[in-house]
């Protein structure tokens, strides 16, 4: 399904402001915080990371994610296969529980644009769930990277101090009605994009 979704970076110091503006607008608390381990792919030449910057469209990212605390092991994990697609109607994504993450971390995982792609990145973070209407509101904290390699989270990590706030919607006629009223301004930002940034020269 086709979703239209737009971020925000927050300073920690305004936190409080982003919560007051969900009180005002009586939001709705979806779930409880959960952590989120994301454990990004792409290819020799880091073609997606390179399309995500440049704005390029149609693009992908492919990902697996699981739930709880970071592990080495995942055996016995209930792990996500995710495709996430952007192009210039809007973001779609697949997902898929697997159970053959091992050949995928060994042999990669082959796309019809981008070839075979390998673990690069694992990202961790905390996240509450939110909603007002006909809107979704995320905000991840807590922001973590660490490069991926065989299997084994490397010792070579990173953070940022960022807030980052995602509001999705399905709701395209509302979504200007929503940026005026929302307390913050809209950016372009990938945790992907930023853990590449963090971890590789390039």
């Amino acid at each position: 399904m086709k979703r239209i979704e737009f971020k925000v970076d927050i300073d920690k110091t305004k936190k409080i402001t982003f919560l007051n503006f969900l009180k005002n607008n009586k939001a709705n608390t979806l779930y409880e915080k959960r952590l989120i381990n994301s454990i990004y792919f792409d290819n020799k030449n880091f073609e997606m990371y390179f399309d995500s910057v440049e704005g390029l469209s149609p693009r992908k990212k492919i990902r697996l994610r699981y739930y709880g605390k970071e592990k080495k092991n995942l055996d016995n994990v209930k792990i996500l296969l995710e495709h996430k697609y952007t192009n210039y109607s809007g973001r779609s994504k697949n997902s898929i529980y697997i159970d053959n993450h091992i050949r995928l971390f060994k042999n990669g995982i082959l796309d019809s644009k981008y070839g075979i792609c390998y673990p690069k990145t694992l990202v961790s973070y905390l996240r509450s769930y939110y909603s007002i209407k006909d809107f979704r509101f995320t905000l991840d904290e807590n922001i973590r990277f660490k490069v991926y390699n065989d299997n084994i989270t490397s010792c070579n990590q990173s953070s940022i101090d960022e807030i980052i706030v995602e509001i999705k919607t399905n709701n395209i006629e509302k979504i200007d009605e929503m940026k005026k009223k929302f307390p913050f301004s809209e950016i372009r930002f990938s945790k992907y994009c930023k853990s590449i940034e963090k971890l590789f020269n390039i």
